[in-house]
């Protein structure tokens, strides 16, 4: 296979929890003072940064912000589950020898909450928050330095256009995936190195023959489907 980490994204890539994040989102507005989201459908077409003038957040507020919703999240960690389709696919990616970690913006203690609480905890051999929304980039590129595995053979999924910007300040490979926040043209228009709309096509993305100089958005269309294990 072309690659044997696995770096997952958590919240829209592992975890179906958006519906949760603007729930908590708007619940707060009044208390924060910021403006509540109306239109998903509009958000999921902003960078984060025009989300954050969009609806009024200020940046020497923001750390406060993610601590206080990772707090509030943490009364629903238990109760998240993964994407189904995800979910199925870890068993028989590691069975084909993928190994799996996660990168994440939410907290450790959270994450572990809903890992748990889905039979998926022992799956991941490491757990890495970073709080700081904007420095995940630099977070990562810390990660793939401690790890005992070359930067060519780890993929690091994410759904948001920060996870796109990560993975290249990281030197690793970026599967984009539109099951998350950001819709699909977001996404393809900042050139990810694979674009999945569905999760099984995590197979192809494995089959695929490395580039050789530039990084193409996409799957390779010549790429054939590894058969699953539990096949």
């Amino acid at each position: 296979m072309r690659f044997s980490l696995l770096i997952w994204d958590f919240d829209g890539t592992l975890a179906d929890s958006l519906a949760l994040a603007l729930e908590l989102f708007n619940r707060s507005s009044a208390v924060w003072g910021y403006r509540p989201v109306t239109d998903v459908e509009a958000v999921r077409h902003l960078s984060a940064r025009q989300f954050m003038r969009q609806h009024g957040i200020s940046w020497w507020r923001l750390p406060r912000l993610v601590r206080y919703f990772h707090a509030e999240a943490a009364a629903y960690a238990s109760q998240l589950r993964l994407y189904p389709p995800v979910a199925e696919m870890l068993p028989p990616l590691r069975e084909a020898g993928l190994r799996f970690g996660i990168l994440s913006s939410n907290s450790e203690a959270n994450i572990r909450a809903t890992l748990r609480a889905n039979g998926q905890e022992e799956a991941f051999e490491f757990i890495a928050s970073c709080p700081r929304l904007f420095r995940k980039g630099s977070a990562l590129r810390r990660l793939v330095r401690r790890l005992d595995v070359p930067r060519e053979r780890i993929l690091y999924l994410g759904d948001e256009v920060r996870d796109i910007t990560a993975a290249r300040k990281a030197g690793v490979a970026i599967a984009a995936v539109s099951w998350g926040f950001h819709a699909l043209p977001v996404l393809r228009a900042a050139q990810p190195d694979f674009l999945l709309t569905h999760p099984h096509q995590l197979w192809d993305v494995l089959a695929a023959v490395p580039a050789s100089a530039e990084r193409a958005p996409g799957v390779s269309p010549g790429a054939a489907r590894l058969p699953s294990p539990a096949a």
